[in-house]
């Protein structure tokens, strides 16, 4: 109790959290002000005014509530005469020279200042000189337009370009009533972030460029789903118009992984969903041309020429290979079918790490799986090791997760990495090692471990590292599962693997892998691996000289691209090639059968994330034509087999996955909720 004060609003008693702002504590009893600058992931810094209260002893007039901390016994007025005037002159101050453009402007219609005017200012304004205008759009960069005249100077975005990304692209031009928003010497803002300004924006000064006048708010309703770009797995709200139009990806708050954050990637890229290039029906080849079927006729050739190969070959000759842009619901399907319904071990997804692991890499590997931390668990770690790893280039998000731990919770970054990174001016301290020499690196520094306090005086650099940041806890370990420029892979999960064993037995201590893709978790825990797992691959025995494939199923997986003239020639031999495809991709070009497939956006289902993190899929908006999700179409060309597979519908999909992936058991599908559920969540930055 010594930690809550007693306040008083509006007559309203509270008790609230020591140190809390007067505006939150306000918010969480459902009082409202008025308020634009604050916003909850940036510091307060009462720029707008807009919130302005009377408190009792105050003399000096009312106080911003976005600034001001609680105190006990602390008499607070909202809608007090003296409130309300402070509150509707600033509103009107604020529409002075703001252009009365809502009609067109792209935030009419979700605007806080209008909201606000509407709730608490003026119903007229007194001013009747000229507004101020500017050149308009101002370009900021490739992603950003400016309108200037409508910028109320809240700050959001400088405050953000400052605080979240720390690439300070956006700064306060000129002083006083001149003062404006732009880029400094108007150099291009060009950041892995830019889209976030947008969000921020209360009022339509910062817009997406190719967004700007395509839409009405009201026109929109936003349906959750998951980003598909990368493992990260952010929460996205996908803005549909009339059922079955995208028209943006907005972010959705989940403090447990994004933090409300998206980077560029996942907010702009996705105009493929509605894209017209899309397939939308089964395409079977006639020569050098491709029909269009049904998908009963496109069933029965796929089905007759399967059994033929398998009664002539042998289940050997069919090879099934998945991609982990599939759901779980998908990646399960795919290996049922392969595995059950005709019989081969020939499974494999892609994209997945080049790794060759004999027995005792792989149980290394395993471990290093066993040992996850959540990724919110940044915010509590004392030191971020990242070990040939650039969270920039790969999972963008985790930049900023990193960037936070740091600045707000004074986590120390230590880095190593043969070659500068983003995040590298942000290092504690940073350590560089030849190409191909992480797994000597990693081993040096578990030497210098397991020398303990008598090797403390030692003056090689790993001796120094693990003594100033790696001698307690909690610790998070960020690598990169790729393992890229690594010469043996094999030998840098065992060094890494015995290095987090040598931290266990001193400090607390969890990991992070970096993925290839936005299921590659999801991939690895359903197994759609080949018979004897990491040790070797399935896309090298289909494409390999002497190989004995004859028939491939690929769903999602497109060999082709960017392939050398074997990989086209070995495809080309192949007696069928059937691929489950959104587009006509290059290795669909090669196919027999071409069956057309549901994007993410348009089915239900769920991704898991590289903290283990199940997140769920809506259906946002229908597939084009008669595209179907991927395990619908197995599912169906399962009835033209004698061993059919019996499922109707995901929530099936997911508790036969319950039985047969045990660490998923525990989780209903009705129980992943809008933050998703995270899977072995007591193994965290376990102490020592």
């Amino acid at each position: 109790m010594d930690d809550l004060v007693n306040i008083t609003v509006d007559g309203l008693k509270m008790q609230v959290p020591k140190g809390t702002l007067l505006w939150e504590a306000c918010q969480a009893h459902g009082i409202d002000i008025p308020i634009f600058c604050y916003h909850t992931k940036l510091g307060p810094v009462g720029a707008c005014r807009t919130c302005l209260v009377e408190v009792e002893g105050m003399t000096k007039g009312p106080i911003t509530a976005c600034s001001t901390p609680v105190t006990d016994g602390m008499v607070v007025r909202t809608r007090s005469p003296i409130a309300q005037k402070a509150q509707r002159g600033i509103l009107e101050f604020l529409l002075l020279n703001h252009p009365l453009d809502c009609p067109i402007c792209d935030r009419g219609g979700e605007c806080p200042l209008q909201d606000q005017t509407f709730a608490y200012g003026p119903g007229s304004s007194r001013y009747v000189e000229p507004k101020r205008h500017h050149v308009k759009p101002i370009v900021l960069g490739p992603t950003i337009a400016l309108d200037r005249e409508r910028c109320v100077l809240c700050w959001r975005c400088v405050r953000f370009t400052a605080e979240i990304a720390e690439d300070k692209s956006i700064v306060l031009l000129d002083r006083g009533d001149h003062t404006v928003v732009g880029t400094f010497q108007d150099e291009p803002y060009v950041s892995n972030f830019s889209g976030n300004v947008v969000e921020l924006c209360p009022v339509g000064a910062l817009t997406a460029r190719k967004q700007r006048f395509n839409f009405r708010p009201w026109e929109l309703q936003n349906r959750p789903s998951i980003c598909p770009h990368c493992a990260f797995g952010c929460n996205i709200n996908i803005s549909v118009r009339k059922n079955d139009e995208v028209i943006r990806f907005l972010s959705r708050d989940n403090p447990e992984v994004d933090d409300s954050w998206l980077c560029d990637r996942g907010r702009f890229d996705f105009e493929f969903i509605n894209s017209p290039q899309r397939l939308t029906a089964p395409l079977v080849r006639d020569g050098d041309a491709f029909l269009e079927v049904s998908w009963t006729e496109a069933f029965e050739l796929i089905s007759n020429r399967l059994r033929s190969i398998l009664d002539e070959s042998g289940a050997h000759a069919l090879a099934g290979i998945a991609a982990a842009r599939m759901t779980n619901e998908g990646l399960h399907v795919f290996k049922r079918f392969m595995r059950d319904v005709v019989g081969t071990g020939l499974v494999d997804h892609t994209p997945r790490p080049n790794l060759r692991l004999t027995p005792g890499q792989q149980q290394a590997f395993a471990r290093l799986g066993r040992n996850l931390m959540p990724i919110a668990g940044l915010d509590d770690a004392r030191t971020i090791l990242l070990l040939g790893a650039d969270p920039s280039e790969r999972e963008p998000v985790m930049e900023l997760r990193i960037r936070q731990a740091v600045n707000r919770h004074g986590a120390q970054l230590v880095i190593a990495n043969p070659e500068e990174i983003t995040l590298s001016p942000k290092a504690s301290h940073a350590a560089s090692y030849e190409t191909g020499g992480l797994a000597a690196f990693i081993r040096s520094l578990t030497s210098a471990l397991r020398r303990g306090p008598q090797g403390s005086n030692n003056d090689d650099s790993a001796s120094a590292l693990v003594r100033t940041y790696l001698a307690e806890g909690p610790i998070a370990v960020i690598y990169d599962a790729s393992f890229p420029g690594t010469l043996d892979k094999g030998d840098a999960v065992l060094a890494l693997d015995d290095f987090v064993e040598a931290l266990r037995a001193r400090a607390a201590v969890g990991t992070l892998p970096l993925l290839d893709a936005a299921n590659s978790m999801g991939a690895r825990d359903l197994d759609i691996l080949p018979p004897d797992g990491w040790s070797s691959s399935v896309i090298d025995a289909l494409l390999g000289p002497d190989s004995q494939v004859r028939a491939a199923i690929l769903a999602g997986a497109d060999l082709a691209a960017g392939a050398g003239e074997e990989t086209l020639r070995r495809l080309n031999q192949l007696d069928l090639l059937v691929v489950q495809e959104l587009f006509m991709t290059e290795t669909a070009r090669l196919a027999d059968v071409v069956l057309p497939a549901a994007s993410f956006a348009e089915q239900i289902g769920t991704f898991t994330n590289s903290e283990r993190r199940v997140q769920r899929l809506h259906e946002a908006v229908p597939a084009p034509g008669v595209a179907r999700a991927d395990w619908e179409i197995l599912v169906d060309l399962s009835q033209h087999f004698d061993n059919a597979l019996p499922y109707a519908g995901a929530r099936q999909i997911w508790d036969d996955i319950r039985r047969t992936v045990p660490a998923y058991a525990p989780v209903a599908f009705d129980s992943i909720g809008p933050r998703g559920v995270r899977i072995e969540e007591t193994q965290v930055l376990e102490s020592a």
